[in-house]
């Protein structure tokens, strides 16, 4: 395995007009490396950073930083000084939306997307450091990780070498934000990332998968090593708490082996992650393996999860009308709600795969627990880039405003817009699911209901999806099944 050697820092070039002032869009890792990059820099300015997940990487940093945030990129129309709009989404459908409103105004603001935004991030940043590194922690960043991963399962089949790979997670990680705030938050994880790598050995690799979660490549290493590196990783960590002024603090860790547990690097982080999440579900603070024959649920390609909920639909007519019921609902609320395009389309995907976590698939030891799906649908669904905006809206679409709903409970604004809506829309049709056609009034009168049940939903929701089927006429039809 490679050693990490002298990444130091590169400086900037010094190719824009000095007082460039940047609009981003888009929160997620290329935005973080960017920010990283040019913080300081007193060349660029960033006048704003436009995010629909509240859990997306770069947001600490940009809070940090002081950039303001928005939920609508249609913020940049309102700021008369913004030189070039970055657009790291990859949504093409934005840009065009984007560029039709900058016309309009007469705006001749510049908007660089797809390939050539990330080319502009990636020539502002210190490309020597940045492609390998993770620029908080110092351990290697996720690229570099599966790129090694590929090397040595090529390795482990050219000469028969086996090693394992570590899936490891902060426990209550989220709580230690919330409670201490971002910056002591990244404080702790620069100092789990130091205690990972100073239990590995010299030829072991470490590398921040992304939040609060780190990976270990360990060559030559077979089940039983495997199992007292990552103990010895556990116990450091576990350490750490008192002098951090953050206990407890403490990792689960999962553990799979090539070849026995898989051959294809798919097949190896999907058996670690989910014996990471096993040791969660048991208490945390602990390392495990799966048993043979334990099978993880798979990662989910967008087309493979509406595939499925579809051919559930075939053996179960409600489960499928549920799905399309709470999509088409969850968009309606997110008009009401003047949601911006991007989020509406995310409410339809998210309305449609809410319930994912309920696939017939193998959960491991013990009893279906139903309050489980939500974790289970968001485990299915974040190793998809281009559905990550949706994993908060599935993981907490049973959460309650008042705080009784899982799995978490989040209170009031703690819980993402976007799971509140697909919340409002699930509560609907089961409210409705006997009712072959419904009309504007059958929706009102239900909407009712909700509010009635105080603590269920954001009030402001109801009432602007109320004041909305209000302007239609009460018998017209809304949806028919």
């Amino acid at each position: 395995m490679k050693g990490k050697g002298d990444l130091g820092r590169v400086e900037i070039p010094k190719i824009f007009p000095k007082g460039l002032k940047l609009f981003a869009i888009g929160g997620g890792r290329a935005c973080k490396a960017l920010l990283d990059t040019i913080m300081g820099d007193p060349s660029i300015e960033i006048l704003g950073l436009a995010e629909i997940n509240p859990e997306a990487e770069a947001l600490p940093l940009a809070r940090q930083l002081g950039i303001p945030i928005f939920e609508d990129y249609r913020a940049v129309l309102d700021m008369p000084q913004v030189d070039l709009i970055l657009n790291l989404t990859g949504d093409k459908a934005l840009e065009e939306e984007l560029r039709g409103l900058l016309k309009e105004r007469g705006r001749g603001t510049e908007i660089l997307g797809g390939l050539g935004g990330r080319l502009l991030w990636g020539v502002l940043g210190r490309k020597d450091y940045l492609a390998c590194t993770d620029p908080l922690t110092g351990l290697f960043n996720v690229a570099y990780f599966y790129r090694s991963l590929e090397e040595e399962i090529e390795r482990g089949m050219r000469y028969g070498s086996p090693f394992a790979l570590l899936f490891m997670d902060a426990d209550n990680f989220k709580d230690i934000n919330d409670r201490l705030g971002h910056l002591q938050g990244d404080r702790v994880l620069k100092a789990v990332g130091d205690a990972i790598a100073s239990s590995l050995r010299g030829a072991d690799m470490a590398a921040r998968y992304g939040g609060d979660e780190f990976t270990a490549i360990l060559p030559e290493t077979q089940v039983e090593g495997a199992m007292r590196v990552a103990e010895r990783v556990r116990k450091k960590v576990e350490t750490l708490g008192d002098s951090l002024g953050v206990s407890p603090l403490s990792l689960s860790i999962g553990v799979a082996v090539f070849p026995l547990d898989g051959i294809t690097a798919e097949e190896l982080v999907r058996r670690a992650d989910w014996a990471m999440y096993q040791a969660k579900k048991m208490g945390g603070n602990r390392v495990f393996r799966l048993g043979e024959g334990k099978e993880p649920p798979a990662f989910f390609r967008v087309e493979d999860a509406l595939s499925l909920v579809s051919q559930k639909g075939e053996r179960d007519k409600f489960h499928r009308s549920h799905s399309e019921v709470v999509s088409k609902i969850s968009v309606e609320i997110g008009k009401a709600l003047g949601l911006n395009r991007a989020m509406v389309r995310l409410l339809r995907v998210a309305g449609a795969l809410h319930d994912i976590g309920k696939a017939e698939v193998s959960f491991g030891e013990g009893a279906w627990n139903y309050k489980e799906h939500p974790l289970i649908g968001a485990y299915m669904l974040r190793h998809v880039p281009y559905l990550r905006g949706i994993v908060p809206m599935v993981l907490y679409h049973h959460e309650r405003y008042d705080g009784k709903g899982f799995p978490k409970g989040l209170t009031g604004k703690q819980i993402p817009q976007g799971a509140q809506v697909v919340f409002l829309a699930d509560r609907l049709h089961h409210l409705l699911e006997h009712t072959p056609r419904w009309r504007v009034e059958d929706l009102l009168g239900v909407l009712e209901e909700v509010a009635k049940d105080a603590g269920a939903v954001d009030p402001n929701m109801i009432e602007a999806f109320q004041k909305a089927l209000s302007s239609r006429p009460r018998d017209q039809l809304f949806l028919s099944f």
